[in-house]
C-alpha cells in the first residue's frame, strides 16, 4: 500500500544535508531497480528510511525533467521483489520549476525479517539490514530474533551455565560474537544461537548487527 504527501524542499535539503546514514539513502537514478530494493529492505528490517532518488552519492541535488518512469520502475520493484507489503510513502519534490525529486518514505515492517526476493517463482532471496550508511546481509541468527520478536510474545530465562558464561565474557570484552560464545561453550551453532537469541528477547543483552559478524552487547537499560 502506498499513499502520496507532501515533503517539501526545506525538508528534502535538511534530508540530504545529514548525508547518506541509518535512514537515509541517496540514488543517482533507479538505473538498476532489484539493487536499489536491497535498501528499501534494509530499511524496513531496521527502523526504516528515506530513500531518495535524485541526488548524488555527494548529496548533489539533481532531480529529474520527468521522474515518473523513475517511479514507475521503482514501485514495480517494490510491489515484485519485497516480500511483504510496505505502507510506504512517496513524496514528488519540486526543486525547481522543471526538475523534481523522488522521496520513498519506508517504514518499519512489522513482519520481519523482510526478503528481498531474487527468484520470483521460487521465492527465493536474501533478507538485508541497515548498518550505519550500508544495506548488508543480515545473518541467520538476526533473521531468527527478528522473526521471534514478531511473535510478540512473552518471553523468560533461566540463568543457566551457558548464560553465565556470557555474562562472564561480556564482563572481560564487553562484546562478543557468536563464533566466541560457540568456542567458549563448545555448543552447537543452532544450540549456541538459541542462547543469544532468548537473552536476547529477554532484553539482557543487544545485538548489533555487523559485517562480517555480529556484535552482541549487555543491556546497560538492565
Amino acid at each position: 500500500m502506498k499513499n502520496k504527501q507532501k515533503l517539501d524542499y526545506k525538508f528534502l535539503k535538511q534530508l540530504v544535508k545529514q548525508g547518506e546514514g541509518q535512514t537515509i539513502e541517496f540514488k543517482k537514478k533507479a538505473a538498476d531497480p532489484i539493487k536499489i530494493m536491497k535498501e528499501v529492505v534494509a530499511f524496513a528490517n531496521r527502523e526504516g528510511g528515506y530513500l531518495i532518488v535524485g541526488v548524488t552519492d555527494h548529496g548533489r541535488i539533481d532531480g529529474f525533467i520527468d521522474i515518473e518512469g523513475e517511479k514507475f520502475v521503482l514501485e514495480k520493484a517494490i510491489q515484485e521483489h519485497v516480500s511483504v507489503d510496505i505502507d510506504y510513502i512517496i513524496h514528488e519534490v519540486s526543486i525547481s520549476s522543471t526538475h523534481q525529486v523522488l522521496v520513498f518514505e519506508i517504514p518499519p515492517s512489522d513482519k520481519k525479517p523482510v526478503f528481498l526476493w531474487y527468484n520470483l517463482k521460487k521465492k527465493t532471496g536474501r533478507a538485508y539490514i541497515r548498518v550505519v550508511d550500508k544495506s548488508i546481509q543480515m545473518s541467520r541468527l538476526i533473521r531468527r530474533l527478528l522473526k521471534e520478536k514478531s511473535k510478540n510474545q512473552v518471553n523468560t530465562l533461566e540463568y543457566g551455565a551457558n548464560e553465565r558464561l556470557v555474562l562472564q565474557m561480556l564482563d572481560k570484552s564487553k562484546q562478543i560474537t557468536l563464533n566466541e560464545f560457540i568456542k567458549a561453550s563448545q555448543l552447537e551453532e543452532n544450540q549456541a544461537m538459541d542462547v543469544l537469541i532468548n537473552m536476547c528477547l529477554t532484553n539482557v543483552i543487544v545485538p548489533m548487527p555487523m559485517d562480517p559478524e555480529d556484535r552482541f552487547v549487555m543491556n546497560v537499560v538492565n
